[in-house]
């Protein structure tokens, strides 16, 4: 059988669910800081998961990204999809969720925030609004511990350091990221993150990871800065259900 293989994160269900489908077999390493609720919700689908280290150096052989490679080389017939330097993870947000976002305001859209992590949603989406919109100010979302802000402010790589959310921020550049579509990035801290994705759902209902806490978070910082009359729009990309053991706990959160 094609072997499909994958460096996992939220996305990753996507591709373990189209293995299923397809009766691949696929395999996803995934760094230590994961949620239980997303390392079994892979397995239930029928992938194969490994676990890494979370706090080593991107070009670690333990680090996820390097694992992955490793048993990409080592299996005759693989596939690593490389999400972070995949320029397909780009034109997919290019092609649908630039345009349903300019669809559904009308074209209306003053800001658009996102997470940055690969890269993908922002420099896709991003780089669409800017071409119908020049004015539109793209805010990009990293965690403080990720190298991506002060690398976008001086150019320079700085030393990264563990931090709790998921699915936003890097130890390395990657190149579905493309930084000349953003106006500014800016930074918040697990903390700030948990306790937004948690009042999304008990004062909006909203059910939503992390990293949906942390782009409302600065979704509502540049509301009180810009005021009334503007139209923001925020990504959520992830749902609170692989999240009940973290940050939806109270013991955790202690």
């Amino acid at each position: 059988a094609t072997q499909l293989w994958r460096v996992g994160d939220v996305a990753g269900l996507g591709i373990a669910m189209a293995a299923a489908v397809k009766g691949y077999r696929c395999i996803f390493t995934m760094p230590d800081k994961m949620s239980s609720e997303k390392v079994n919700m892979m397995k239930a689908f029928g992938a194969e998961v490994v676990i890494t280290p979370t706090n080593v150096p991107a070009d670690s052989p333990q680090s996820y990204y390097e694992t992955a490679k490793r048993i990409a080389r080592e299996t005759p017939g693989s596939f690593y999809v490389n999400q972070y330097d995949n320029l397909d993870n780009v034109e997919a947000h290019y092609r649908s969720t630039g345009p349903e976002i300019w669809d559904q305001t009308e074209g209306q859209v003053d800001v658009f925030v996102a997470g940055i992590g690969t890269g993908g949603t922002m420099s896709g989406a991003g780089k669409f609004l800017k071409e119908r919109k020049p004015e539109i100010k793209n805010v990009a979302v990293d965690p403080i511990g990720s190298i991506y802000k002060g690398l976008f402010e001086t150019g320079k790589m700085g030393t990264p350091h563990v931090y709790k959310v998921e699915g936003i921020g890097e130890d390395r550049l990657c190149k579905a990221m493309d930084m000349s579509v953003v106006d500014e990035i800016r930074q918040v801290d697990d903390r700030e993150s948990f306790v937004f994705a948690r009042r999304l759902t008990r004062e909006e209902g909203i059910f939503a990871g992390g990293s949906s806490g942390a782009s409302v978070a600065i979704a509502a910082q540049l509301a009180r800065e810009l005021g009334p009359g503007k139209l923001i729009v925020a990504v959520l990309p992830d749902s609170g259900t692989r999240y009940v053991s973290k940050f939806f706990s109270d013991a955790w959160m202690k």
